[in-house]
């Protein structure tokens, strides 16, 4: 993770390359499991980028029927009751408006005073309603079908379980078979399901154990 400089500042930053769909539902998965209750998503992206295909994605993560999911444009506020016990989602696509006047009309206060996790189109439109510590998410093409992702999340994230998830998957070696890993193997770090699930056997029957007291960083980089 890098930490970026004071006109961001008390922010951390991650980079991702999206080369397809099944990679961008990935990335949104790991961003799922960062996010908690009341957090507020800032979608900085290029016209025809995949602002919406994104949330989508992060909804389906989330629990959420990624099917019910469209574009809030013209209807400016979508919002989504997610029945997995994960927060609710609510989507705002904001181009229409003209400043943060008509947001009190729209329920501003309860939605960003609830527990659902916000996630806004063109927040630039509304910049002096947003929180301070609103995460950035911004979306940029570097070819037909491929997108860059940068994440800009409040320092304070360091501390929630997953935020390693974040930083893009270098190969490796999984250390149950001594295979050399791709990043883009589903099974990462493991070379296949069989060898993730013989790990886990390992931590349920006790076999593997750790010298000192865990930390919220062992559950997203697991402990040697």
């Amino acid at each position: 993770m890098i930490a970026v400089g004071r006109q961001e500042s008390a922010m951390l930053r991650f980079d991702r390359q999206s080369e397809s769909l099944d990679d961008t539902a990935e990335i949104a998965r790991d961003l799922a499991i960062v996010l908690r209750s009341g957090d507020v998503v800032r979608l900085e992206c290029d016209l025809g980028a995949g602002k919406t295909t994104f949330v989508r994605s992060l909804a389906a993560a989330l629990g959420i029927d990624a099917k019910l999911v469209s574009s809030p444009t013209f209807v400016i506020i979508n919002e989504y009751e997610n029945d997995s016990g994960r927060p609710d989602l609510v989507h705002m696509d904001c181009y229409r408006m003209g400043g943060a006047d008509g947001l009190d009309d729209l329920g501003w206060d309860r939605i960003v005073g609830s527990d659902a996790i916000v996630a806004i189109e063109w927040p630039e439109r509304i910049e002096g309603a947003l929180p301070e510590d609103a995460a950035r998410v911004r979306i940029s093409h570097t070819g037909e079908t491929s997108r860059r992702f940068e994440f800009l999340v409040p320092a304070a994230w360091d501390q929630r379980p997953g935020i390693g998830g974040l930083e893009a998957r270098q190969d490796t070696v999984c250390p149950r078979t001594g295979v050399r890993v791709a990043a883009d193997n589903p099974s990462w770090p493991f070379a296949d399901e069989r060898s993730r699930l013989v790990d886990l056997h390992g931590w349920l029957t006790e076999k593997h154990v750790i010298s000192r007291a865990a930390e919220l960083r062992d559950l997203d980089e697991g402990v040697d």
